[in-house]
């Protein structure tokens, strides 16, 4: 299976440092721009089918690149942002003048420490996990439309590398990332940002 993963264009709640998972923002100007033009920059990359988060930032993404190339959406729950909880919504600066004890608990142990009402990153990699183990021995490609999180967690699961190591890659709005897995082996072969995404960068897209 080749995957090629997009997160959605750059929101509100990233231009002002809001914690933010499954509440949804509109796009900034920037992120305007990126909605408009991916639709035609994914044009260069061939697929079979298109799967989306649920949440509006990339769904409405997802469908504006399914109309041009007049395919299905796919919507898919498991794909979706990490939950924030109560922490929904609130700036980082506010979150540690609010809640110091969960922000501490919360980015020192991601892994385990679940904000209340919210996920923890082992949710996040064992729901993705359980979508792309349905898929990823199929042949042909896919789209699958995102978000940060998830993106960093199928790479974990798709590179078998430990999830503490998924961090060193920077995933921005609007990045490509493929990866391509056959007989349980996985290799990253691009991650192509927004700015290059129109061309200047060439990618082996067969």
């Amino acid at each position: 299976m080749k995957f090629y993963f997009l997160r959605h264009p750059e929101t509100v709640a990233n231009e002002r440092g809001l914690i933010y998972g499954w509440k949804d923002y509109d796009y900034t100007e920037k992120g305007r721009e990126m909605y408009e033009a991916m639709p035609e920059r994914m044009e260069k990359y061939s697929f079979d089918k298109i799967y989306s988060s649920p949440l509006g930032r990339a769904h409405k993404l997802a469908e504006a690149i399914g109309q041009r190339k007049g395919m299905e959406v796919i919507s898919e729950d498991r794909i979706k942002e990490m939950g924030f909880g109560e922490m929904e919504g609130i700036s980082y600066i506010e979150a540690r003048e609010k809640y110091p004890d969960v922000v501490k608990n919360l980015f020192g142990d991601m892994e385990n420490f679940r904000v209340p009402g919210g996920e923890n990153a082992k949710d996040v990699a064992e729901r993705a996990g359980s979508f792309l183990d349905e898929i990823k021995e199929e042949d042909g490609s896919v789209l699958i439309v995102t978000h940060a999180m998830l993106m960093h967690s199928a790479m974990s699961c798709l590179l078998n590398m430990p999830r503490n190591e998924m961090w060193h890659f920077k995933i921005d709005p609007c990045m490509v990332v493929r990866i391509d897995y056959k007989d349980g082996y996985g290799v990253l072969k691009s991650m192509i940002p927004y700015e290059e995404t129109d061309g200047t960068y060439i990618v082996d897209v067969k």
